[in-house]
């Protein structure tokens, strides 16, 4: 049986030598197979042709499976052909003078592969009977094409898993010819596609590996029914391109679909088709899988060179004239890339964004940034891009006038300097006045002998100008000196009166003047003239201003400390008062309450609680001065407020009751001219029996004064001797 199917694959290859067809390559690789047939393994083998190739390609392909390590034959297998004809691609050179169509040639199959059958550690492969004709290349002879597939027993599962990431096989994504330049560096990308395609893939547990490798054709009279390529001379598995390999990855990246992308670079050095093999190495988890062989081809060709692309920075519209590329803000400079000449296109970048409308040779700028040109020539295959021309936006710098005179009046004959405030170093100045030059006038600072508007430039070492603020230097205008009127006061009055004085900066003087403040309480009552000087060369004022403060008397109010009185006692308020309603004094207490008068100067006060009394007192002139007492009520003292010492054992002696708590308690009596006639200590506790040195006192009213204890409460009051 084995020897017969190796008669049909050379019978096969026999007759498609003779026709001509144009075979770019292929590849072989599984497929996701959505049902969940145990063991279905679904091949899927594609080749890569013109429309002349894919009609000469057979309508029916055998395929066959060998085990690796021995290479015996273990199942043969047929597969239709079909087009995918929106699987049509195109390869166009880089001029676009060229272009290159390929059909999508499909022959797939759905295979049962148990593991019985399958279990060899060493795997197996599956290779096509070979077909041709190859398109032909530079660096093969061989024009039959073999394509390759191995697998292992492991990789025959039951069905892809859909949820456990790792469980998806790898896919060629289809892809079968490009274009190069010779000498140049050529970058693109194969991309294998996880199938299905899934997330969460990675190094640990989705593994692919990609190698350059030999294309491969049939060998109907050896074993194995596959070998390499015969190459022509200069070529082999390690010269596939003259000039070498491809440049294969190390490390790629899946991203979130499952898709790698698998850069690749080769430098060719003559123009041809060459054709070139790859194969995918797919593990998971350490444990290899599957191999997935492509052949491709390229194209190199003789590209145009791209034009130089070089900037020069220049003044604008005088290309000849260097320019810095630290541009002054506000101004613009130039940039040249060369002459413009025909067939070349010319695009501008800042920044790496392309600007708009900007397709000449030359470019305008006033904005700082990293510019680059990038010059396309017709015809030629790549472009070039300038190396970066960066540029820098200087801000101008700033300059402010300061005059040694701030009204800027200058005095007839006189003179005034203006001095430069800037942060710059290293500036040159130039003095104008009404905007004319000043011949001369280059330093930091103008001694002024005209009046006229005068503004200072600046110039710093980046050439960036500046130009201050216009300063007006006016003749003077004599200003009279004066002051503003100052209010009338209290002599209680502790708020500060603002001195105003025009023009500004004299001193003031005067009695309860503090620089420019009046205070009334300092001064006192009176009339005071305050004066004020105003002295200023400078400015060309002098002159003296005088306005009267007038003080005006407050009430003469002063109620004393607080008092202390029994419950059932009282006492006079404001007792040693000089004022009266008569002599032109208002009076009011408040709060009224336990007041025998609330417009009284000295009321009698006898409060059910203590109570807090204020007496406002306000005179003729409108002033008012105000002041407070507490009356204080000390509960379980009695204190009688009056007595009858006639000898009839009733009433004959005046004593205060409660003291008890009070053993320290001192108690002093006074008659009306303020003389004391009692007074208990600690030495004398003899009740008061109406007697003076032993003799009656007259009837009438007497004042007391009881001290509890040293810093303690103090009763006062009145008490009536009656005979």
């Amino acid at each position: 049986m084995r020897y017969s199917i190796v008669l049909a694959f050379g019978l096969v290859g026999l007759c498609l030598v003779a026709q001509a067809q144009r075979i770019f390559g292929g590849q072989i690789d599984r497929r996701y197979q959505t049902t969940n047939v145990a063991y279905v393994y679904d091949i899927g083998c594609t080749f890569f042709a013109d429309q002349a190739g894919y009609e000469a390609l057979p309508n029916r392909l055998r395929f066959g499976i060998y085990r690796k390590k021995d290479n015996e034959l273990i199942e043969t297998f047929f597969a239709d052909k079909s087009k995918d004809i929106s699987g049509t691609k195109s390869a166009t050179s880089c001029n676009k003078s060229e272009k290159t169509d390929y059909i999508f040639v499909h022959y797939n199959q759905s295979l049962i592969l148990k593991p019985d059958k399958y279990s060899d550690p060493d795997g197996y492969y599956i290779i096509n009977a070979p077909v041709g004709n190859r398109n032909p290349t530079e660096n093969v002879a061989s024009s039959q094409i073999v394509l390759y597939h191995w697998f292992s027993p492991q990789y025959l599962w039951e069905y892809f898993d859909t949820i456990e990431p790792g469980k998806t096989t790898p896919q060629w994504t289809p892809d079968s010819f490009n274009y190069f330049c010779t000498n140049e560096d050529t970058n693109f990308s194969l991309q294998v596609g996880s199938n299905p395609l899934k997330t969460g893939l990675g190094r640990g547990n989705y593994t692919i590996l990609l190698q350059n490798t030999s294309p491969l054709t049939g060998d109907s009279t050896a074993k194995i029914r596959y070998r390499t390529v015969d190459w022509k001379a200069g070529f082999s598995p390690n010269q596939m391109l003259p000039g070498g390999n491809f440049n294969l990855p190390t490390m790629f990246l899946i991203n979130a679909q499952g898709v790698a992308n698998l850069p690749i670079s080769a430098k060719p050095t003559k123009a041809g088709v060459y054709s070139v093999g790859f194969v995918i190495k797919h593990s998971r988890n350490g444990v290899p899988l599957s191999e997935i062989y492509r052949e491709y081809q390229i194209k190199v060709e003789d590209c145009l060179p791209p034009p130089p692309a070089v900037i020069r920075i220049s003044e604008v519209n005088r290309p000849s004239v260097a320019a810095s590329a630290k541009v002054c803000e506000g101004k613009a400079v130039q940039l040249n890339a060369g002459a413009k000449q025909p067939n070349i296109t010319y695009e501008w970048f800042k920044d790496g964004a392309v600007i708009a409308g900007q397709k000449d040779s030359v470019l305008v700028v006033k904005e700082g940034g990293a510019y680059t040109v990038t010059l396309t020539k017709k015809g030629a295959c790549n472009t070039n891009t300038s190396s970066p021309a960066f540029i820098t936006i200087v801000p101008n710098p700033k300059v402010l006038i300061e005059s040694s005179v701030p009204s800027g009046l200058l005095c007839p004959g006189g003179s005034l300097k203006l001095s430069t405030l800037t942060s710059e170093p290293s500036v040159k100045f130039q003095w104008l006045r009404d905007s004319v030059t000043i011949a001369g006038a280059i330093d930091s600072t103008y001694k002024v002998t005209q009046i006229g508007q005068y503004t200072v430039a600046i110039t710093d070492q980046n050439g960036c100008q500046g130009q201050s603020n216009p300063l007006v230097i006016r003749p003077d205008s004599t200003a009279k000196v004066s002051m503003n009127i100052i209010p009338i006061r209290c002599s209680n009055d502790t708020n500060l009166v603002a001195l105003v004085g025009t023009p500004a900066g004299g001193k003031f003087s005067g009695d309860g003047v503090n620089k420019n403040t009046f205070s009334p309480k300092n001064a006192g009552v009176g009339t005071h003239p305050i004066s004020y000087l105003l002295d200023d060369p400078k400015a060309c004022l002098k002159g003296t201003a005088v306005e009267t403060a007038v003080v005006l008397a407050s009430p003469p109010l002063e109620l004393g400390p607080d008092q202390f009185i029994s419950s059932v006692g009282g006492v006079q308020l404001n007792q040693n008062n000089a004022l009266n309603t008569s002599n032109g004094f208002n009076f009011q207490w408040t709060p009224a309450l336990g007041l025998s008068s609330p417009a009284v100067a000295s009321p009698y006060a006898n409060p059910d609680q203590t109570t807090s009394y204020q007496l406002t007192v306000s005179s003729s002139n409108g002033c008012t001065s105000k002041d407070t007492i507490t009356i204080t009520i000390v509960q379980g003292v009695y204190i009688p407020d009056a007595f009858t010492p006639n000898g009839d054992g009733i009433n004959d002696t005046w004593e205060p009751r409660g003291l008890e708590e009070f053993p320290a308690a001192e108690i002093k009596i006074f008659d009306r001219w303020g003389h004391a006639i009692y007074n208990s200590s600690k030495n004398n506790k003899q009740p008061f029996d109406g007697t003076f040195n032993g003799t009656s006192l007259p009837s009438g009213n007497y004042a007391y004064q009881i001290i509890t204890q040293s810093e303690g409460h103090i009763f006062r009051g009145n008490l009536l001797i009656l005979r």
